[in-house]
């Protein structure tokens, strides 16, 4: 959380257990585990004098936060539920539970956030399972932990024991259909190992909705590398992000994180003001009333085409590509 706030808040949901734990529990994510999403961070306080708590990560503390009131401790007894914002890659949380304004107890750990920035993650850090005995045991009281398929596809988002905790994941722009209509059984199955495991991974899965793209990407002379490897998810998330097509990240960002020399040198041609041809920042010529800004897709086609670069009107001949925009 380097150089951002402190962004935690405590969300309206009641968890309910009895446990006579000595000290303060990480829930989730577990200690010393990696995660990709900044969603939760759930904690056990095990110790009812404890009336206040104090979450520092990477060097950078909260506010203390009240949790003693009755009306607190109706809804949620010990337990505390925290939207954080992790930092890429390590993130050391301290917790400290405060009696009035003292400190008397404390606890701390470390978790990988595996977001797209962050370098490989040290083998020391091992893969997070939420959905386990050992920790659905603290969900378990208020919420159905074995639900059905049928419960699981259930599109009234109330009815869907999925949708109170995994709601976030439909609130950005552009939601993948399944996701959106919390069809979660299509994809996560109840029946592998670790639970609500999803049995196929990119094109795989995906092709088995968007039969079109697979039988155009046959046709194709020339695949772009994730595509003719079938990793779909590479730049697509399965359930939604606020770019379009559900991309990882903007259309420019997506493609430069891989063809970084690109975006180092001069592309295309040298202008007369001795820089290459504009990338972004401008409306987008070739598909002129639409809205959307130039960019790498201007001219490529992402997944593929019939000649070598993917040009979008897939001729070999470079200044009939040129004359998509510059038609004078």
């Amino acid at each position: 959380m380097k150089g951002k706030p402190a962004l935690f808040a405590i969300l309206l949901g009641s968890l309910v257990v009895s446990s006579a734990e000595a000290a303060i529990t990480f829930i989730y994510p577990a200690p010393k585990t990696q995660v990709k999403r900044s969603d939760y961070l759930i904690l056990k306080m095990n110790n009812p004098q404890i009336t206040g708590i104090r979450i520092t990560v990477n060097g950078l503390a909260s506010d203390t936060m009240l949790i003693g009131s009755p009306e607190y401790r109706k809804a949620f007894q010990d337990l505390v539920i925290l939207q954080p914002v992790w930092d890429s890659g390590k993130n050391e949380i301290l917790v400290e539970g405060f009696g009035g304004e003292k400190v008397i107890d404390s606890a701390s750990t470390e978790i990988f956030f595996k977001d797209r920035r962050a370098a490989d993650v040290p083998a020391t850090y091992k893969a997070n399972a939420m959905h386990v005995l050992e920790t659905e045991k603290y969900c378990s009281p208020c919420h159905d932990m074995n639900p059905t398929t049928t419960q699981m596809d259930n599109n009234l988002d109330k009815k869907n024991p999925c949708y109170g905790c995994h709601k976030k994941m439909a609130t950005v722009n552009f939601v993948h259909g399944p996701a959106g209509t919390f069809s979660c059984a299509y994809c996560h199955s109840l029946k592998d190992t670790p639970k609500y495991k999803v049995p196929l991974r990119d094109a795989p899965l995906c092709n088995e909705c968007h039969a079109d793209k697979e039988a155009e990407f046959k046709k194709r002379k020339f695949l772009h590398g994730p595509i003719e490897a079938g990793m779909c998810e590479i730049c697509h998330d399965a359930h939604g992000t606020n770019f379009p097509s559900q991309l990882h990240q903007p259309i420019n960002e997506l493609c430069l994180s891989c063809h970084e020399s690109v975006g180092a040198g001069t592309h295309v041609v040298r202008l007369s003001t001795g820089g290459g041809h504009p990338l972004k920042d401008r409306p987008d010529p070739s598909k002129p009333g639409s809205g959307r800004e130039l960019s790498c897709v201007s001219c490529h086609n992402p997944h593929g085409g019939d000649v070598r670069f993917y040009f979008q009107n897939n001729s070999d001949d470079r200044m009939q590509l040129c004359q998509m925009c510059h038609n004078k």
